[in-house]
């Protein structure tokens, strides 16, 4: 009943799971890498290696430092978030803290509503020069 030789079937399924999940792959593949940053769908995300206290005393030191106008800041268990509204634009940056693991954070910036990848990247570079 088998129309394709074993061989071809793999090779088929593998290429299936590559073409629809590709996104999901890169994004992955990106994120996991020790502090490297990916950028998908207008939001930054990296996982810090450092504590979770460490990273959102970093985040909150640097809006600060930026004179950003904090329009909304919750720190909860676990998770923790800024709004801040950018000085000469009305995009708002948005930054969220998440535990993952004792010395692994989740961090994810986003700048405006459809995201700003040059601003966001250089939010995590004032960041990374606090942390490290």
């Amino acid at each position: 009943m088998n129309f394709m030789p074993k061989k071809y079937r793999t090779a088929l399924l593998l290429l299936f799971v590559l073409v629809f999940s590709s996104g999901c792959a890169v994004v992955a593949g990106g994120v996991i890498g020790g502090g490297a940053a990916a950028y998908f769908k207008g939001v930054l995300k990296t996982k810090e290696p450092a504590s979770f206290d460490k990273v959102w005393f970093a985040v909150v030191e640097v809006v600060e430092q930026q004179e950003l106008e904090v329009t909304k800041k919750e720190s909860g268990v676990g998770k923790a978030l800024i709004e801040a509204k950018l000085r000469e634009q009305d995009k708002i940056v948005y930054v969220t803290v998440k535990y993952h693991k004792p010395e692994i954070t989740d961090l994810s910036i986003r700048v405006g509503i459809w995201g700003n990848e040059e601003e966001s990247r250089r939010m995590l570079k004032l960041i990374h020069e606090k942390l490290y």
